[in-house]
């Protein structure tokens, strides 16, 4: 069965209206990034107490993109001490470069940094932030990505990350379906190849670690259009690599785009958070565009089903990276239109949602 296809919506939806799509979704507000923008595809993580948020992109200006606008990577370096977040966020450095769009995980050690861009090109390097022994932010390399690489997604899998997905070039019309692992205890071996994810290469999909296993779903695959411009296909397909393979799992329910990833997970579920399902493709113009999906769907590996989680009653986000963080789950930031960015930050518990059963 091929995933590089525009799947129906209208079943789709239907199904997740019919489980519990009305219950409200409960998150806490944490404080405003201060920027009164926001920004989308930053880099974030957790050491200790602090939760530190750094770079992404935005429109500084205000002018859309399809206005004229000049899209903004930025560097600036944020710090939340989440154990008084009252205090508010510090600025309190910069990353090595302005970037955004890479993928970020907390380890041990502290944040992992992984590859990004900017509107020139996209980043090999792998960035690891710790704290000195002054407490300030210091960053060391890590193995560099065997290619520059942005709209990856990833997750931390034990002390493995695997990378999936993503494009090298800035202009790309075709997407990668490249499986990579870093090892955390054997940094000296570098990335390692893993096999490739058997379907279409993709963009902004959502990764999630559960169970010793890692898992893959949704987003994009791109290809040339008539001016040789890449031209997305939404995808609803979901894979889980485990024991050295990939298997197929129950498709999402709808096609699904820039979730909030790695998503959020409990117990034996997967929690995807927002999105750009699909239902707003070929408005007139990007500003009649009302917002992204509300719905957090909820994946139960034990049996292979989706179901909804319930509806955010906040602006619903997309491009927008997740920490956890004692048994929740941390969203910074985001877009909640096309070109339009959020300085929102709030915390998810996926224990606070509704049963999966109907």
């Amino acid at each position: 069965m091929s995933s590089h296809m525009i799947y129906p919506l209208t079943a789709a939806v239907a199904v997740c209206a019919s489980a519990s799509s009305e219950e409200v979704v409960p998150v806490a507000m944490l404080p405003a990034v201060p920027d009164p923008i926001g920004y989308a595809g930053a880099f974030t993580g957790v050491i200790g107490h602090r939760l530190f948020a750094g770079g992404g992109a935005n429109f500084p200006d205000g002018v859309m993109p399809w206005n004229g606008g000049k899209k903004v990577w930025h560097d600036t370096l944020y710090m939340l001490d989440l154990s008084a977040p009252d205090a508010g966020w510090k600025v309190i450095g910069q990353l090595p470069m302005p970037n955004g769009y890479g993928v970020s995980l907390s380890s041990r050690e502290g944040v992992v940094m992984i590859g990004g861009g900017n509107a020139i090109h996209h980043f090999r390097e792998v960035w690891l932030l710790a704290l000195d022994a002054d407490g300030k932010p210091a960053f060391r390399n890590l193995p560099e990505l065997p290619a520059g690489l942005a709209q990856m997604s990833g997750a931390l899998v034990g002390r493995r990350i695997h990378l999936c997905g993503g494009i090298e070039k800035t202009d790309a019309t075709n997407a990668t379906n490249a499986h990579w692992m870093l090892d955390l205890d054997a940094l000296d071996k570098g990335w390692r190849k893993l096999p490739d994810l058997p379907a279409a290469g993709r963009i902004l999909a959502t990764a999630a670690a559960l169970d010793g296993a890692f898992y893959f779903m949704g987003g994009c695959s791109l290809a040339p259009d008539a001016a040789g411009k890449p031209a997305r296909t939404l995808l609803r397909d979901a894979w889980k690599f485990s024991d050295g393979r990939w298997s197929r799992v129950a498709d999402l329910p709808h096609v699904l785009v820039a979730s909030g990833s790695p998503a959020p997970v409990a117990g034996d579920s997967v929690f995807l958070v927002s999105g750009d399902d699909g239902s707003q493709a070929g408005l007139a113009s990007p500003t009649d565009h009302t917002g992204f999906s509300k719905r957090v769907l909820r994946y139960d590996a034990g049996d292979d089903r989706w179901t909804c989680a319930g509806e955010l009653t906040i602006p619903p986000p997309v491009t927008v990276p997740v920490t956890p963080w004692k048994g929740e789950f941390i969203f910074f930031n985001g877009e909640v239109k096309p070109g339009v960015r959020t300085p929102q930050v709030f915390s998810f518990d996926p224990s606070q949602c509704g049963a999966s059963d109907e």
